[in-house]
């Protein structure tokens, strides 16, 4: 059936490349879209007319994937696809439905890879437009690849996730006509009750700015190859950056547990996911087999800044309104953004933007499964 299937990709970044030429191989029509104000960055890609693919590919297949279209027109880009999917990070997000929220068409399914409460903060840009009962929305709560551009219309798949990625449409109770079309090509995005479960249940959340605490100076103050900062972030986890990461596990876990989420740790999920296992979260990175991989420091920036802006000042506002303490969350917030002179509650999403600001428990479950309170 993924023959037959149409897919518009919006995104011409290292998800966004690697999903495209991957579905591509698996007999998907596929139009891969970019903003025209980045359109520097794809044009090797429209100068070869699609991309050079290797790796631990989701088809099992590697090299040149022609594409049916590569634009920075998003008419053209969404005009007859069924399903569109967006794999940018969370500050990319509004631009990118700005973009295509105009030529939406009826029947067409919308899933943002990569969380960060996307149906939830967009869903409402839909109703205004008078389209959220005519398209399906739906978040993963992670990207299917660990990827990296390595050349020019060149991208390299370290890992496919191919065990687990939670999804869910808003509301819930859209998530089945949506996963049937995500499963032809992705049979391992699984159903989950709700948003709050991909949101909150995201494996990149927990990682970033934990285990940067403890390394920040040398993270963002070293000179490497001429480049300030960056370093291989896995390779250097420390103990009690892992210590950290629990401690902001256990808030998030209490969070999850009195809206009925099941969550699962950040070392299981890494288990779960990648087989990375140690005497603790640390040693498990160190022994991945991203612990060579170099994190570049402009790029670790936007990494803590989409944990940090877009999920754990939500969440910590999402504790004080059940009643459950966040100092770790907080106190994560407030310390990384002293350290890189960055007000990250500046701009942040907040409960009101998603539409669960002075709700109970059960209101919230009701919102997140049905649309309303």
């Amino acid at each position: 059936m993924a023959q037959a299937l149409k897919v518009a990709v919006c995104g011409g970044g290292r998800g966004g490349t690697a999903i495209a030429a991957d579905l591509t191989f698996m007999g998907c029509s596929v139009n891969l879209f970019e903003l025209p104000q980045f359109k520097r960055s794809i044009e090797p890609l429209i100068e070869r007319g699609g991309v050079e693919l290797s790796g631990d590919t989701q088809s099992g297949k590697t090299g040149f994937a022609k594409l049916n279209k590569i634009t920075t027109d998003a008419a053209e880009a969404i005009r007859g696809v069924k399903l569109i999917f967006l794999p940018v990070p969370a500050f990319g997000h509004q631009v990118f439905f700005e973009a295509i929220a105009p030529h939406l068409e009826a029947g067409q399914n919308i899933v943002v890879n990569t969380g960060y409460w996307a149906c939830l903060r967009f869903a409402p840009m839909l109703k205004k437009l008078g389209i959220f009962d005519d398209v399906k929305l739906a978040e993963a709560m992670i990207l299917p690849y660990a990827s990296n551009i390595v050349g020019p219309a060149q991208t390299h798949i370290h890992r496919t996730k191919k065990e687990f990625i939670a999804l869910s449409a808003f509301p819930a109770v859209k998530t089945d006509a949506i996963l049937e079309l995500v499963q032809q090509v992705y049979p391992q995005h699984q159903k989950v009750p709700n948003v709050l479960w991909t949101s909150m249940g995201n494996l990149n959340t927990p990682i970033h700015a934990p285990f940067t605490v403890p390394i920040a100076g040398m993270l963002f103050d070293r000179f490497t190859d001429g480049h300030q900062g960056g370093c291989k972030f896995y390779g250097e986890a420390t103990t009690p950056g892992a210590n950290l990461v629990s401690a902001y596990d256990r808030e998030r876990l209490a969070i999850g547990k009195a809206l009925d989420v099941e969550l699962q740790t950040e070392e299981e999920l890494m288990f779960r996911l990648y087989g990375y296992k140690g005497k603790d979260l640390a040693e498990a990175m160190r022994k991945s087999e991203h612990a060579d991989m170099f994190t570049d420091v402009k790029f670790h920036h936007g990494l803590i800044l989409e944990d940090l802006r877009y999920f754990y000042v939500s969440l910590a506002q999402l504790g004080e309104q059940l009643g459950i303490p966040t100092p770790v969350t907080q106190a994560i917030v407030t310390v990384m953004g002293v350290m890189v002179g960055i007000d990250y509650r500046d701009g942040a999403t907040m409960l009101s933007d998603i539409g669960l600001a002075g709700l109970n428990k059960d209101q919230i479950i009701r919102f997140v499964t049905e649309g309303k309170v």
